[in-house]
């Protein structure tokens, strides 16, 4: 067992170096808050990008991290920068179903229909992957429930997973095929 952490551990390491992660954005994934900001203190940059264009706040908001999310805006992190495939903070939250992230990058200023690069906004992303909670925070916040991707809206895609209860919760917001 000690052997299979160690590789893990020698992996993830071998990995971070290909993607050329900070040791913000390492911290920031594990959620170390006393770590981040000792490393933001010494003077990393809260905004600096990977290889893809990853930013320890994206890698904060997917991991599910609320208070490493909320230590890095508090320092100055931009709620609105993009990674290579034209996802911010507010949609890998959204992917994975992180509503209270969600919920604070809304109020500290994300704009709830930005598109990736497929054209995707956050709440098709939430409705695909059938993350209710995430889907009535995005609501919540503003989020336009008739923005079509690939000629399909929100309701359409909830309609295609069988989502029934997210597809009412559209349907209530004003939401069309």
């Amino acid at each position: 067992m000690r052997r299979i952490l160690a590789l893990l551990v020698v992996a993830s390491a071998v990995l971070a170096g290909c993607d050329k992660n900070t040791d913000l954005m390492s911290e920031a994934q594990r959620g170390d808050v006393a770590a981040m900001q000792k490393l933001i203190s010494a003077g990393a940059k809260v905004d600096e990008r990977n290889r893809y264009g990853w930013t320890a706040l994206m890698h904060a908001a997917r991991s599910g991290q609320l208070e490493a999310v909320r230590a890095l805006l508090d320092a100055g992190a931009s709620v609105e920068l993009r990674d290579e495939s034209g996802a911010t903070p507010l949609i890998r939250a959204a992917s994975k179903g992180h509503a209270a992230i969600v919920t604070l990058l809304l109020q500290r200023g994300s704009a709830p229909n930005t598109v990736d690069a497929n054209g995707w906004t956050a709440l098709m992303w939430a409705v695909n992957r059938e993350h209710l909670d995430v889907v009535k925070a995005l609501i919540s916040g503003g989020a336009d429930v008739n923005i079509r991707a690939d000629g399909r809206t929100a309701m359409q895609v909830a309609k295609m997973q069988g989502s029934n209860e997210i597809l009412q919760l559209l349907q209530n917001a004003g939401g069309k095929f």
